[in-house]
């Protein structure tokens, strides 16, 4: 087997083909002129072992005799008797044969602007005596890979940090997996300190040439995801030489996925953060269906939106690299999503730490912040996580959107957006009002208010109380429903259409309130403006059928929410450009490493106040309290 280093390598014939396919347009943006090998490996008992013996076959040039056809007949093939590899390509639409693969592999050129955007290798048959076939991927250059500091922030989530532990501190190029617990609860779970005693056991018998990673509970006071990153990526200081990936407890990321991104940030020229795409965890492993890849920041409304051509979730089941044109860039991206981010060795020294926002917008204003500075920002195709999924009802209908949209403006005014975001705020918040999502319209009103108050404030002084505010509308309106919504019953189980929708919500706002009519029952991941416009009452159920929410629709709150809705965005706009202003000079003096340890220290000294005062006091967590706490954690450690 050649040496060089290897870009991309799938132990077995038998992966999904999306960890198997090459993302040879991604790739270039690394590799550049360098010529890429790849070459099919036999898997004997022991892993990779061998090259695979079969016909030799000279390099391929796609100009002499790569033939196009379709997928079928390609796949057909590549799969005849003699079961010899192949090497295929896809651009949108089309597969293309370009030729076997022998025993010495085959040479491409990402540089070449025929390159298929796309490379697969299909019908690989294992050789005598081995198990099985693995293809790999390589550049005759040899790299250096930095070791890495993986940061899992965590909030009463025991079992999903503790299995995220063990995953990191079984690789190879980990050096410190930092788990910040925030729940105070990990350094009591007995796996997790099970964990840690088998890592001092384990480190004394190793030799100083095999240093083995090591796992580091940091506790503190919950401060969201934002201080749970700000806190590991502290610690990571104190070696700037390593890359340091940022991580949800419950985001799972593969040995050979965190490989390709320390790879491909070794041999770009430009530094380059590198993010991860989304597999839904519920999807089958064979199947995954992909949630997300790529994103960006749209100027004009500043609101994030795909920078591929994908519109919802990709179900990959079946499909090939030519069906595949959704992954395609339509423009650069400039954040990735914290749930699997890896940001290179010195970049948090030249960038500093996060915005303190305890959780959503942290992880684009950074990647903001980073382009401004001239880092590139890529997700890497075949280097996913697997995440539980959400929807927007979970988000939308919660105390976070309170805080996403405090901080979606107050990103926006720091780095200088212009009024379309006021614009969009106000179109977004009369559809929320108009459809009847009028806690989401009073949690984004609340956060608008937020905003409209200046850095001066909430920034980094709110941290701790956070939750607790946007809870408290939340409740609040909760407590306003609970006896509107008794023995509702739902009339209908399908949405309106669009005019007869629009119709009805206006014919509310002009009407004074009265029971409801027309009883929307809907499930909760398909809760939007939309599906809800036009309903006098909403029940929203489980996947299960169970009711988890409901809430009655009048044109009296219709009316006072708009008039509230509208003084906001006026103030808003009268002000903006004094907010910008302040904003642009806040932010910088918030995301240092003395501004995040005055807010750590701050945080900790209370905590340990409110702890004395409460001592002799009786009581403490509940169970009920715990499940609702644990049901929500994944929102503090992520965007």
């Amino acid at each position: 087997m050649h040496v060089g280093t290897t870009l991309q390598r799938t132990r077995s014939a038998a992966a999904p083909l999306w960890e198997q396919a090459f993302a040879a347009w991604a790739w270039r943006h690394a590799v550049g002129p360098r010529p890429v090998h790849v070459e099919v490996e036999a898997v004997g008992s022991g892993g990779v072992d061998r090259a695979d013996v079969v016909d030799r076959a000279d390099v391929v040039d796609r100009a002499d005799g790569a033939d196009k056809a379709d997928g079928a007949d390609v796949r057909s093939a590549a799969r005849s008797s003699d079961r010899r590899p192949r090497l295929l390509g896809a651009d949108p639409g089309d597969v293309i044969d370009l030729g076997e693969i022998g025993a010495e592999g085959l040479t491409v050129d990402l540089a070449d602007p025929s390159t298929p955007a796309w490379l697969w290798v299909e019908g690989a048959a294992a050789g005598p005596g081995a198990t099985g076939t693995g293809v790999r991927w390589w550049v005759d250059e040899e790299v250096e890979l930095p070791r890495v500091s993986a940061v899992v922030p965590t909030f009463r989530r025991e079992d999903d940090a503790t299995a995220q532990a063990r995953a990191f501190a079984a690789m190879p190029f980990v050096a410190r997996v930092l788990v910040i617990d925030q729940g105070g609860s990990l350094a009591g779970h007995a796996p997790f300190t099970r964990l840690l005693d088998a890592q001092e056991r384990r480190s004394g018998g190793l030799p100083d040439s095999l240093p083995a990673a090591r796992i580091e509970l940091l506790e503190q006071p919950n401060l969201g995801g934002s201080g749970g990153y700000a806190r590991g990526m502290l610690a990571a200081l104190e070696d700037p030489t390593q890359a340091v990936f940022l991580s949800d407890d419950d985001a799972l990321i593969s040995e050979e996925s965190l490989r390709r991104l320390l790879t491909f940030q070794a041999l770009a020229e430009a530094p380059t953060i590198l993010g991860t795409g989304l597999l839904d965890a519920g999807s089958p492993a064979d199947a995954p269906t992909l949630l997300t890849e790529a994103e960006h920041v749209e100027r004009s409304t500043f609101f994030w939106r795909s920078a591929d051509g994908m519109r919802g979730p990709l179900d990959l089941a079946g499909t090939t690299p030519a069906d595949w044109d959704a992954l395609l860039p339509r423009t650069a991206a400039d954040y990735t999503g914290w749930w699997g981010t890896l940001l290179p060795p010195g970049a948090v020294g030249t960038l500093g730490l996060p915005a303190p926002f305890f959780l959503k917008w942290d992880d684009a204003e950074y990647g903001l912040r980073a382009s401004a500075l001239g880092y590139s920002t890529m997700v890497l195709p075949g280097a996913s996580v697997t995440h539980p999924s959400w929807d927007a009802y979970r988000t939308q209908m919660s105390w976070s959107a309170r805080i996403l949209h405090r901080n979606r403006l107050a990103t926006a005014a720091a780095h200088g957006a212009g009024r379309g975001v006021l614009a969009d705020s106000l179109a977004h918040q009369l559809k929320h009002v108009l459809s009847g999502l009028h806690l989401t319209a009073r949690l984004w009103d609340e956060g608008a208010r937020s905003a409209l108050a200046g850095p001066d404030a909430w920034l980094g002084t709110d941290l701790r109380s956070a939750r607790a505010d946007g809870q408290a509308v939340v409740d609040a309106w909760r407590e306003r429903q609970r006896s509107r919504t008794e023995g509702l019953e739902p009339t209908r189980t399908s949405p309106f259409s669009l005019p007869a929708g629009a119709l009805r919500a206006l014919a509310r706002v002009l009407s004074p309130a009265r029971a409801p009519r027309s009883v929307l029952e809907i499930p909760a991941s398909t809760v939007s403006w939309r599906t809800v416009l036009g309903a006098d009452a909403v029940i929203i159920t489980s996947a299960q059928g169970e009711r988890i929410d409901s809430f009655v629709i009048d044109g009296h709150d219709d009316r006072s929410l708009l008039v509230r809705v509208l003084r906001t965005h006026v103030r808003l706009a009268l002000r903006w450009s004094s907010l910008r202003r302040r904003y642009a000079r806040a932010l910088p003096r918030w995301t240092t490493a003395n501004a995040w340890r005055e807010i750590l220290d701050h945080a900790e000294q209370a905590e340990k106040a409110e702890q004395t005062e409460q001592t002799g006091q009786a009581g403490s967590t509940s169970t009920e309290e715990r499940k609702d706490d644990s049901a929500e954690a994944s929102q503090e450690g992520g965007r």
